[in-house]
Formats: structure tokens, C-alpha cells, sequence
């Protein structure tokens, strides 16, 4: 007669700090059942494999990794666990314990399930218990993801409150000091402030009292729910992403976010650089139609030549070369622009039957929807509950569009009167904006900024230059392609930022500012000088002679030209000394 197998037992007690929380199954009440168990059926105890505070969710575990370790050793032939989903809830993974199981002549048993591998009856028991589990975590995870993209229709965002926002009622409102700081990254990384420079500037500032990181900027100018949208399953395995639109308020563009992923994918292809080209990620190979990218040479003398090179063709254009074609074309679109940005300002920026008909459509695309959920609800798929809160939506998103139109409507009728007054106002407003160019190329300000002031505007209002060469070898702008978020006041915007830069003159830093009114001014100098030591002169035009305020150690000049409503009256300038 065959001498019966002694059986040798590993013990698998597991606790996660879920399950202690939920359902109590501490690691000493399972050791005592399992231990109990034993001793009832002569089970010899090889070792209490312990696994604290570990999921389940792969059978990536130290204890348990050892435990299988010495089953395939031959030092246990039996597996004892308090319940099935100590040792897995996963079928696939039941499925890999099992074959190691019968290859290495082990069974398993569990004290909850009455459940033993060691008969038939017990493998096919613990297959239907897990294939049953496993069907209920998916049945489970889908009610979950129904009841999250139901919410996130409603504006229930069930996700971290992000900065910018609070949260009330479950729903998302915007914070009005923190929605300040968003659109302010947002508008400094457009103008070419990179992330880095925009965190040290925030530390430096001790901004809203926190640490900035690189990486909490890059998440904030990623995050899709500053335009109004929810963005939902990024992060699932499965890849399905849904974004639902408009459901909470915007406190970015839309415009300006596609912007600045664009932008991002530029940044992407750039290398750290010693130098400031000014046109970085801007030219175009006339030859490949691709971007080109900056290098540099030094000549004998040991001055440095920047150039922009096409990595696919090898072409190589001088910055210098192209720079002074690029401001006669810009000036020329500049002062062109300038008309159409104000004469024709109320053709191209109240264009209102295009915004009546969108408006229109969307309230035709509400009516289809509501006819939808009625039918859902007569089939049984929608309860009564769900077909009130998306009936009230609809009729509140059809009434908001309504207005909208309403709204439209008396402005298309009053277009017609107004249009001849804006273009008296407008032809006024171009003869001061044309004052401030003319100074603009005859003070040449563009040559008096340094290559990464340049780099700055150019970025913040130009997406890309196509350039060529005539038959001399001679480089020809093209064209410009201006970027969309300020092709609408371009035309004076470009040289109006210009005037509040810092511009060297002599070695020495001035800041020439723009046009003011004097009571702004006074309201200016009043807050420098919580922080400064200000020196404040008002002198008239003749009388400004900028050599009288130069040389001056640790000194900064401001000069703010004083807006003059009297066409008759003398020109006069505040000048500022600011000292530390």
C-alpha cells in the first residue's frame, strides 16, 4: 500500500490598507484561521508567507514571489489562503497559478470558498469563482465610467479641484485671484517666456505663497479644462479618450491653447542655445519648405555670425542678411495693417450673420438631442431622474443661445449707424498711430534692441517667414505669416510694444515707454516708489536731451511721453531716474 503524502502547507495571509479599512481582515485574524485550520487536519506549517499593505493587482509581491520560490523547491506541496482574493483578482493570473500549481504537484486551498484544488471538482470551482469576480470588477468599472461621463456632462468634474478653479456644489467655479495667475502663464509663454524663466520668476515673486515647479506648469498649459473642456480616459489603458466641451467656465481661449501646444512642439525640437537667434523657429528653407535652424561660426577676428540652416538641404542664410529685408517688409505690412486694423475694423470684427448662423445651428443640434433623450426614455434606457436634469440643460444651453442671438440680431441693425461713425473715430486713431510709427523708423528703435528683446517680438507675432533669393543671390521676404492671435492689432501693436522695452543707448539702459495719460503716470510713480528711489523731472519736447540723464551708476531712465488730448498744446515727457 502506497504511504499517503504528508502534507506541507505555506500560509499566504495578505492585507491591503483598503481591505483593513473596509472589511476588517486583518493580517492576525487570517494567520489565526489559517493556523486553526491546520491543526484540524494535520497540516504541517513550513512557513507564514506575511504580505502587508500589498495589492493584489499582479503577483508582483516579495512574499509571494518567495512562496512560489520554495513551492518549486519542493518544500511546500499546499497553499493555504483565508480567501481567493488574497491570493489574486486576477483571472489571467489565476489562470498562470494554476498551471505552476499542477506542473510543480502543489495544490491550493481556500478556507472561505471551500475551495481545494487537489479534486477536479475544486480546479473547476475555482475557475467559475474567478471568471464570476472578474466579471462583476467589469460590470462595475463600466457602472463607474457611465456615472463619471453622466456627471462630466453635467460639469461635475470628478477629478483634483485644478489651480485656477473651486468647487462648489460638485461643480467647478472659477477662482479670480488664481484664474489671473493661469491666463498669465498662458500670455507669458505665448510672448516666448519659456517655462523655466516663468517659474523663477514666480519663486522670485513668491506667487500665491507656493513652490512653482517646471512640472506643474507644463500640466497647467496641457490641461484642456481651462478652455472649458473636460478632457476624460487620458489616462486609461484602454486609450479611449472623451472630451466633452463647455462644461465648465473657460478661463483660456481656445485659440490661445492650440496656440500653445503648438508652441510646445517646438520647444520640443530646440536645444539648449548660448545664443539669442532672433528669428529661432521662424524661417522657412525656400528649397524644403522646412524650418530651419540656428547655428554659428566665428571669424578670425573672433566675432561671432549667426545663421539659420536647413537640416535637410544644407542651405545656410545669414540672420544679418535677412533681418534688414524683414523690417522694410514689415514695415510696409505694419503701415498696411494699420488701416485695416481700424477703417475696416467693424467688417472684419462684427461679421454677425456668421455668428447668427452658428448660434442658430447650435440650437438646431440641441432640438435633434432633446428628440433623443425623449426616445431613450420611452425605451427604457433612461430613467425619469436622468430625463429631467437633461431636459433642464438643453432648455438652459437653447435659452443662452437664444440671447445670443437676440443680442446679434440688434447689433446687425444698428451696424449700418454706427459705421460711419467708428470710421471717423478709426481715421482719427490711425493719424496718432501713424505719429508713433513714423518715430518708430526714424529713431530706428528696432536697431537699439538687443537680439533676445527682438526674439520676443518676433515670436509673440509671427509664426513663420518664407523667404527666397532673386538672381543676385539677394535674400526676398516673401511672405509673413502672422500669428492668429494677434493678427487683429498687429498693426500697431508690434511697434507699441517696442516702446515699453529697455533699449541701450550709450552702454546704459533706458526704458522708453509708451504714450500715457498723466493721471496713469502719477498712479505709477506713487507704486515705483514703495520700491524705489524715484527722481521725477517733467520737461518739454525741446527741452529733452537724454546725454543729461546717461552715466549714471546703478541708475535706470524711463521716459514716458504724457498722451496730449490738446492737438495745440507742447509735447511733454515724465523722466524718470530709478535708482535701488
Amino acid at each position: 500500500m502506497k504511504e499517503e503524502q504528508k502534507v506541507i502547507v505555506g500560509l499566504y495571509p495578505r492585507v491591503s490598507t483598503e481591505d483593513q479599512s473596509r472589511y476588517g481582515h486583518s493580517m492576525e485574524e487570517q494567520e489565526d484561521r489559517l493556523i486553526k485550520l491546520c491543526n484540524y487536519k494535520d497540516y504541517e506549517i513550513y512557513k507564514v508567507y506575511r504580505e502587508a499593505g500589498v495589492s493584489a493587482k499582479d503577483t508582483n509581491r516579495p512574499q509571494f514571489t518567495k512562496m512560489i520560490e520554495d513551492m518549486k523547491q519542493g518544500k511546500i506541496n499546499k497553499i493555504v489562503v483565508y480567501k481567493l482574493d488574497r491570493l489574486t483578482r486576477s483571472i489571467k493570473d489565476l489562470e498562470e497559478i494554476c498551471k505552476l500549481l499542477e506542473e510543480y504537484n502543489c495544490s491550493l486551498e481556500s478556507i472561505s470558498e471551500d475551495i481545494n484544488t487537489s479534486t477536479a471538482n475544486g480546479k473547476f470551482f475555482i475557475r467559475m469563482l474567478t471568471i464570476l469576480a472578474q466579471l462583476e470588477i467589469e460590470r462595475t468599472s463600466e457602472r463607474t465610467a457611465f456615472g463619471l461621463v453622466g456627471a462630466a456632462k453635467k460639469g461635475h468634474i470628478c477629478s483634483q479641484t485644478p489651480l485656477g478653479f473651486d468647487r462648489k456644489d460638485k461643480k467647478l467655479i472659477i477662482n479670480d485671484g488664481e484664474s489671473e495667475v493661469i491666463k498669465r502663464i498662458f500670455d507669458m509663454y505665448l510672448k516666448g517666456t519659456s517655462v523655466n524663466a516663468i517659474v523663477k520668476i514666480f519663486n522670485e515673486e513668491n506667487l500665491l505663497n507656493r513652490k512653482w515647479a517646471t512640472t506643474t506648469l507644463d500640466k497647467i498649459l496641457s490641461n484642456r479644462i481651462y478652455t472649458g473642456d473636460y478632457q476624460y480616459g487620458k489616462r486609461s489603458k484602454s486609450g479611449n479618450v472623451q472630451i466633452f466641451e463647455n462644461v465648465v467656465p473657460a478661463i483660456i481661449d481656445k485659440t490661445s491653447f492650440t496656440l500653445v501646444q503648438k508652441q510646445k512642439e517646438k520647444n520640443l525640437k530646440n536645444y539648449t542655445r548660448k545664443v539669442d537667434y532672433i528669428f529661432m523657429q521662424s524661417i522657412i528653407c525656400p528649397k524644403c519648405n522646412k524650418i530651419m535652424g540656428g547655428c554659428s561660426s566665428k571669424s578670425k577676428s573672433g566675432k561671432k555670425h549667426l545663421y539659420y540652416k536647413c537640416a535637410c538641404c544644407n542651405k545656410r542664410v545669414s540672420e544679418q542678411k535677412i533681418e534688414k529685408p524683414l523690417l522694410l517688409f514689415l514695415n510696409d505690412m505694419l503701415d498696411y495693417f494699420l488701416i485695416i486694423d481700424n477703417t475696416f475694423k467693424p467688417f472684419l470684427n462684427n461679421n454677425t450673420e456668421i455668428e447668427i448662423n452658428k448660434y442658430t445651428k447650435l440650437i438646431n443640434d440641441l432640438n435633434v438631442k432633446e428628440k433623443r433623450i425623449k426616445k431613450a426614455f420611452v425605451d427604457g434606457i433612461l430613467e425619469s431622474t436622468d430625463l429631467k436634469e437633461e431636459l433642464d440643460e438643453i432648455i438652459r444651453e437653447r435659452r443662452t443661445f437664444e440671447n445670443k442671438i437676440n443680442e446679434l440680431t440688434i447689433v446687425k441693425n444698428n451696424e449700418d449707424n454706427k459705421l460711419d461713425l467708428k470710421t471717423i473715430f478709426n481715421l482719427k486713431e490711425i493719424e496718432k498711430q501713424k505719429i508713433k510709427s513714423d518715430y518708430f523708423k526714424k529713431k530706428g528703435l528696432w536697431n537699439k534692441l538687443n537680439s533676445l528683446q527682438k526674439q520676443t517680438l518676433i515670436k509673440k507675432y509671427i509664426e513663420s517667414i518664407e523667404i527666397d533669393f532673386d538672381k543676385n543671390n539677394n535674400i526676398i521676404i516673401k511672405n509673413i505669416n502672422i500669428n492668429t492671435r494677434e493678427l487683429e492689432n498687429i498693426g500697431y501693436m508690434f511697434r507699441s510694444d517696442c516702446f515699453d522695452m529697455i533699449i541701450n543707448i550709450d552702454d546704459q539702459d533706458v526704458i522708453l515707454s509708451n504714450y500715457t495719460e498723466q493721471n496713469t503716470v502719477d498712479k505709477y510713480v506713487k507704486k515705483l516708489r514703495e520700491f524705489y528711489n524715484i527722481e521725477e523731472i517733467v520737461i518739454e519736447k525741446e527741452e529733452l536731451n537724454l546725454q543729461n540723464y546717461l552715466n549714471r551708476n546703478n541708475i535706470t531712465t524711463q521716459i514716458i511721453p504724457i498722451k496730449n488730448n490738446d492737438k495745440f498744446g507742447n509735447k511733454k515727457y515724465t523722466v524718470l531716474q530709478i535708482g535701488t
